[in-house]
């Protein structure tokens, strides 16, 4: 089996010519949605739990099925699975009869390749940080983890470390459901991953100011909203959901105005912020009061990188 794109076999037999495997808080999830929002394309949904919203549905035989590799989102169409969300946007891209997204100028699209690139998931994300600003994500997300986690149930996290494929994730879960806040201690190596994911995700934040600053549009590449504001979009949300907004926004003005210009967007609203769950809920309200609180974590969310 590929790893990527779109498969030579079918995962089931549908009269559906989309269907979408997806999650309410996964980041590659939101993207492959907005990008669906924005081209206007009718699907099917099919929410799948994480551990994070509850249970390792996608480590089930039914899921695994669909997926061997367990991840959200996957992309079917007419029953064949697209892999991997930076292939599934482009895929809708081809198929939708909708041109805008893509710049018409071939530099243009080099540029937007770059960006989307630029802000991919790929491999390890503890590797490539300064590469790919999305491998950064995942550790600046631990602290939202350990806030979601106290809502779930221990035997569900074990269920994931029989089943599950990548056990050094489920591993993490375990420490921050077994440690909580104390797991990001000064002396913790899971803060020193933090910091390190701070660090990069400054460095890429900087390169996309600047870039904003030159173009002086709307969008990344001039004024049309493309695949590169799609990816973008999901990394800035995440990075204020989760409360670093004020640490890697700051003296990033152009940053700043563009953000804004992506949230008040229909397709964003429709697609991201109208996907609420409670888990995810209760975990960024304690969260926010805990940064005040908790030693760790006020620490955390005031040093410099």
């Amino acid at each position: 089996m590929d790893k990527e794109g779109k498969q030579s076999f079918k995962v089931i037999d549908t009269d559906e010519k989309w269907i979408l495997y997806h999650n309410c808080f996964s980041l590659c999830s939101r993207k492959v949605r907005l990008c669906l929002e924005e081209l206007e394309i009718e699907y099917k949904q099919e929410h799948i739990d994480l551990i994070e919203t509850g249970k390792y549905e996608v480590a089930s035989k039914n899921f695994l099925r669909i997926n061997p590799g367990a991840t959200v989102p996957v992309l079917l169409h007419e029953g064949y699975p697209i892999y991997e969300s930076h292939e599934q946007i482009y895929y809708l891209t081809k198929e939708s009869s909708s041109s805008f997204i893509i710049p018409s100028v071939e530099n243009d699209k080099k540029t937007m390749d770059y960006w989307v690139k630029k802000s991919s998931m790929v491999g390890d994300p503890m590797e490539n940080q300064d590469i790919y600003a999305g491998n950064c994500i995942g550790a600046l997300t631990f602290p939202l983890f350990a806030s979601m986690i106290k809502y779930i149930n221990f035997n569900k996290i074990v269920f994931g470390l029989i089943n599950h494929p990548l056990k050094i994730r489920v591993f993490l879960f375990i420490i921050l459901k077994m440690f909580g806040y104390k797991a990001f201690s000064s002396s913790s190596p899971i803060r020193r991953l933090i910091k390190r994911s701070l660090k990069n995700i400054n460095n890429h934040l900087l390169e996309l100011n600047n870039h904003l600053k030159i173009k002086e549009e709307d969008w990344i590449i001039n004024n049309s909203f493309t695949l590169a504001d799609i990816s973008w979009a999901v990394i800035l949300h995440r990075i204020e959901e989760v409360g670093w907004d004020e640490i890697l926004f700051r003296d990033k003005p152009f940053l700043e105005d563009y953000y804004k210009r992506v949230k008040a967007k229909k397709s964003f609203k429709n697609s991201i912020i109208n996907y609420d769950h409670e888990i995810l809920d209760k975990g960024k309200t304690i969260l926010k009061s805990k940064i005040k609180e908790d030693q760790n974590l006020k620490s955390l969310f005031s040093e410099s990188f």
